[in-house]
C-alpha cells in the first residue's frame, strides 16, 4: 500500500512540482544572493580604499610631530582606528582590532601596497569574524618616518544580511511547497475524480452491467479516453446480446428436443446438459464438472468418451446404454472442438436417443410371432394328424370318423377365432374401427354380455351380482365395443375364478367418470405379471389355455377398447376392499345429467 502511494500520479506530480518550484527558485536567489554578496563586498572594497586613501592625505596634512598623534588625527577624523608600520618593521601605533591579529610586513595587505597604490586583504578572524584590511604606504617627510598606515573593516554586518536573505529563502521553500501542494491537491482531486468515474464505469462493464456510461465527461484531456470506454462498453453490450441470443437459441434448441444432450470438456468432463438429459437422470445440473461415469453406470460409454476427446480419437461413436430402471439409449458421440477452453484439447457432445420403445416393440414383435406360431401350430398339428388318419387305408370306423371330424371342426373354430380376434385387435389398434358414442345404459350391455356368457357359467355353476341395474346410469360408448369389453371380462373372470362363486360387477362415480369393477374370488395374479397381463398370447396359466379354447386376446382387446373410449383399465389384485380374487377396473364417460344426479 505504501508502495502503491508513493508511486501515485499525485506523489509524482507533487515531488515534481516541488523539485521544479525549488530549481526555480534557487537558481535565481542563489544567483541574486551571490551577485549581492558581490556587490556588497565590492561596496566594502570601495569604502575601505576611499577610507585608507583618505587616511594618507589626512596623515600627510597633519602638523604633529609625532607618528601617534598624527594617526590619532587620521583615527579622529576618519572615526576608525588606524594602525602604523614602519618600513623596518616596527608597529609604531597597534589599533585596537589588531589584537590577535598582529600587525607585520608581511601581511597580504602591506605586500599589495606598491608604487602609492592601496592594498587589500580580507581575513577571517575567529571572534570577529570576516573582516577586510586596507594598507597604504606613506612617504618620509621631515616630520615623520616612511611606513604604512592600515584600517580595517568587519564584514560581519554582512554576513549577518546575507544570513537574513539566506534564511527568508530556506523559509520559502516549504512555504513554496505548501502552495503547491494545496494547488496539486485541487487539481488532483478533479483529476481523480474523473478517473474514479472513469474505473467506476470499467468495473461495472467488467461485472457484467454493459448498461453503465460515463455520463458526467471530465476534463478534455480525459475526454477521449471516456469516449473510448463508452464505446467499448456498447461494442461489449452488442456483443454480449448478439452471443446471448445465440447461446438462447441454441438453449432453446437443445431444451426443445426429445433426445438428451451431454456436452463434455476436454477432461471429459460434463459441461451442460439440456432439459431432456434431466428428465432422464433427475438432479445431473448439480453434478456439473463431473465425469459420466459417475452420473451413468456405463463404463462403454465412459472409454467412448475418452478415446473421442483424446487427440487421436474418432470423429464419432457410438454405443448403447442400458439404465437400472430398464430404459435403452443410443448415444452417439462426436468430437466438439469449441466446447472447451483453448489450449485443453478437444470436447465431445454426447445425444441420448431413447430407443426403449423400439425394443420393446421388437421384442413385442418376436414374442408376438413366436405366440402366433405356436397358438396356431397346436391345433393344424391336430387338424393334419386327424386328416391323415381318416385318409389313411382302411380308413377308420364311421364312430371314430366322427369324433375326428369334430375334433377338427373345433380345432378349425379355434384357429378362426384367434384370426378373427387378431383382425378384430389390429384394426382397434390401427385406429381405423369407428367408434360410434351414443348414450347407452350400461346395464342392458351388461346383461347381454352376461347371456353370451351363460354357457360357459352355466358349466361352471357361476351367477353374476352387480350393483347398478337398468336405468341407474347413462354413459357415452359404442354399444358394440362395450358388448365385447364385457363379454372378454366376464369369460376371463368364470374361467380362472373358482366354480360355484359368484362373479361381481361393481359401479362408483369418480370425477364425472362411471368406473367399473369385474371381481372374481380366484387365486389372483402374481405380482411379477400384472404388468404384462394385458400383452398379446400372455397368460399366467397357460396350461389352462386349451382348457377353455382362450385365444389369450382378450385383454389386450379389452385395454384398446377402454383406450378407445378416452378411459383406461388397470387390475388390482385382491380388489379393494377384500383379501383375495382379482378386479378388471375400467371407466367410461358419465353423462353429465347422470353425474349431477348422482353426486346429490
Amino acid at each position: 500500500m505504501n508502495k502503491e502511494l508513493k508511486f501515485s500520479i499525485k506523489n509524482k506530480l507533487f515531488l515534481a512540482v516541488c523539485l521544479t518550484a525549488a530549481i526555480c527558485i534557487s537558481l535565481p536567489l542563489g544567483f541574486a544572493y551571490h551577485l549581492l554578496k558581490a556587490d556588497l563586498v565590492a561596496d566594502a572594497h570601495s569604502s575601505v580604499l576611499e577610507k585608507i586613501r583618505l587616511s594618507k592625505r589626512l596623515y600627510s596634512k597633519s602638523y604633529d610631530s609625532e607618528i601617534k598623534g598624527r594617526v590619532s588625527f587620521v583615527s579622529g577624523m576618519l572615526g576608525t582606528e588606524v594602525g602604523f608600520i614602519s618600513v623596518d618593521g616596527k608597529v609604531e601605533v597597534v589599533p585596537a582590532w589588531s589584537i590577535g591579529n598582529n600587525l607585520s610586513l608581511n601581511k597580504a595587505e602591506i605586500l599589495n601596497a606598491k608604487d602609492g597604490n592601496p592594498g587589500v586583504s580580507v581575513i577571517n578572524d575567529s571572534q570577529d569574524g570576516e573582516q577586510m584590511l586596507a594598507a597604504i604606504k606613506v612617504d618620509k617627510s621631515v616630520l615623520s618616518p616612511a611606513g604604512y598606515l592600515v584600517i580595517h573593516k568587519s564584514l560581519s554586518g554582512l554576513e549577518e544580511r546575507m544570513g537574513m536573505i539566506l534564511k527568508v529563502f530556506f523559509w520559502a521553500l516549504p512555504i513554496v511547497a505548501l502552495v503547491c501542494y494545496g494547488v496539486i491537491r485541487f487539481v488532483t482531486m478533479q483529476l481523480t475524480s474523473s478517473v474514479e468515474s472513469m474505473v467506476r464505469t470499467a468495473e461495472a462493464v467488467g461485472q457484467g452491467n454493459y448498461k453503465r456510461r460515463i455520463r458526467t465527461f471530465p476534463d478534455k484531456e480525459f475526454l477521449p479516453l471516456a469516449n473510448s470506454i463508452n464505446w467499448m462498453a456498447e461494442r461489449i453490450d452488442d456483443h454480449v446480446s448478439i452471443i446471448t441470443g445465440q447461446k438462447n437459441k441454441i438453449q432453446a434448441v437443445l431444451n426443445g428436443m426429445w433426445d438428451g444432450v451431454m456436452v463434455l470438456d476436454g477432461n471429459c468432463r460434463i459441461q451442460s446438459v439440456n432439459r431432456a438429459l434431466s428428465d432422464v437422470f433427475p438432479g445431473i445440473q448439480n453434478d456439473i464438472g463431473r465425469t459420466p461415469l459417475e452420473i451413468v453406470p456405463s463404463p462403454d460409454l465412459y472409454d467412448a468418451c475418452q478415446e473421442l476427446v483424446s487427440p487421436e480419437g474418432p470423429e464419432a461413436k457410438a454405443v448403447q446404454v442400458v439404465l437400472p430402471n430398464g430404459r435403452v439409449y443410443d448415444v452417439n458421440i462426436v468430437r466438439s472442438p469449441h466446447t472447451s477452453e483453448p489450449g485443453q484439447g478437444p470436447g465431445a457432445i454426447a445425444v441420448f436417443h431413447d430407443i426403449s420403445e423400439i425394443k420393446r416393440l421388437e421384442t413385442v414383435r418376436q414374442d408376438f410371432v413366436a405366440n402366433v406360431s405356436h397358438e396356431l401350430r397346436t391345433p393344424l398339428t391336430s387338424v393334419k394328424g386327424y386328416a391323415e388318419t381318416l385318409l389313411s387305408d382302411p380308413p377308420p370306423p364311421e364312430n371314430v370318423q366322427k369324433n375326428f371330424l369334430a375334433t377338427i371342426e373345433k380345432n378349425a373354430n379355434h384357429m378362426c377365432k384367434i384370426v378373427d380376434d387378431l383382425l378384430n385387435l389390429s384394426r382397434l389398434e390401427s385406429g381405423h374401427e369407428k367408434v360410434d358414442l351414443l348414450p347407452i345404459d350400461p346395464s342392458d350391455v351388461l346383461r347381454e354380455a352376461w347371456e353370451a356368457c351363460s354357457g360357459l357359467a352355466g358349466k361352471r355353476n357361476v351367477e353374476l351380482k352387480r350393483s347398478f341395474y337398468k336405468g341407474d346410469f347413462s354413459v357415452e360408448a359404442d354399444s358394440g365395443q362395450l358388448m365385447q369389453l364385457f363379454r372378454n371380462l366376464l369369460e376371463n373372470a368364470i374361467k380362472y375364478g373358482p366354480e360355484d362363486n359368484p362373479i361381481y360387477v361393481e359401479h362408483e362415480v369418480v370425477n364425472g367418470c362411471l368406473q367399473l369393477s369385474v371381481i372374481d374370488e380366484g387365486p389372483g395374479i402374481p405380482t411379477a405379471d400384472q404388468t404384462r397381463i394385458f400383452e398379446r398370447f400372455y397368460s399366467v396359466e397357460k396350461f389352462r389355455r386349451n382348457e377353455f379354447g382362450s385365444t389369450g386376446l382378450g385383454l389386450a382387446i379389452s385395454r384398446h377398447i377402454v383406450s378407445n373410449h378416452g378411459g383406461e383399465i388397470a387390475v388390482q389384485c385382491p380388489p379393494k376392499g377384500r383379501r383375495q380374487g382379482t378386479a378388471f377396473v375400467f371407466s367410461l364417460s358419465l353423462l353429465q345429467a347422470d353425474a349431477v344426479q348422482k353426486a346429490v
